[in-house]
């Protein structure tokens, strides 16, 4: 059977915008600290942002900011839109000749769990998807092992190629990468493709083509399907990425 579909490009649903957020958490004395920052991209599951401060992986901050209304999963009618956040990477970087760094979250909701007010410095992990379409977590015993590759959460336009499948589908789509490291992406879809499939990654913007391999796929309670892939041909040119946030923040 052939399968041939494609998903509208949500561009209002993923992108960067100029937006200031007040950042909240606590260091590991327990101390509360917070930062004005400017938003480098934010879609309604996640962001990422500079800080003038390390945040460790694994751990919850607040964010507080005026998200347009149509990208926000609760408080549609309020000025600010609060949201938990768990980070997912920070890294050092160099921003205006100043040191910074780079910090990536995944919004899991409205209220932290209960065990971080017991323990501001617990540390989580995603473990789904909830009912409200965000990042569901689990307390993790150990602290969260540094990732291998930053992961950006900036939308890329690609194109998805099925290369082979179990059922035997066929064909593929135009969609957007919800985030992507070096090693792999996630991928929103629409294809009839499962765990272990096979698929190319194009970006025309990136000049990139790679074969990937289906590590996972989650299906929210708001219908949307993403794909977590893993490059297995080639990695993706990150630090083009990259260049594309540094420009971001300079106009």
């Amino acid at each position: 059977m052939s399968v041939r579909t494609e998903l509208p490009k949500e561009k209002a649903n993923l992108t960067a915008m100029s937006l200031h957020a007040v950042v909240k958490g606590k260091d590991k004395d327990s101390h509360e600290w917070n930062e004005v920052a400017d938003l480098l991209t934010v879609s309604p599951t996640g962001s990422s942002f500079n800080l003038g401060r390390s945040c460790e992986v694994g751990t919850l901050i607040s964010l507080m900011l005026p998200l347009p209304a149509h990208m926000r999963c609760y408080d549609h009618d309020k000025e600010l839109y609060r949201v938990w956040g768990l980070v997912q990477h920070c890294s050092p970087i160099t921003a205006n000749d100043q040191n910074a760094f780079y910090v990536g979250v995944a919004f899991i909701g409205r209220e932290a769990p209960a065990s971080h007010k017991a323990n501001p410095n617990q540390s989580y992990r995603i473990s789904g998807v909830g009912e409200n379409g965000m990042w569901s977590v689990n307390e993790w015993q150990t602290p969260f092992k540094k990732r291998a590759d930053i992961r950006f959460w900036s939308p890329i336009d690609l194109y998805l190629a099925i290369v082979d499948t179990k059922n035997g589908a066929t064909g593929g789509e135009r969609t957007i990468a919800e985030n992507v490291s070096k090693s792999g992406a996630a991928v929103y879809t629409t294809l009839d493709v499962g765990i272990g499939d096979r698929v190319k990654f194009i970006s025309e913007e990136y000049d990139f083509s790679g074969l990937s391999v289906v590590c996972n796929k989650q299906t929210g309670d708001d219908g949307r399907t993403r794909l977590h892939l893993r490059f297995i041909e080639a990695n993706f040119p990150i630090e083009l990425v990259m260049k594309t946030v540094e420009m971001s923040q300079q106009v």
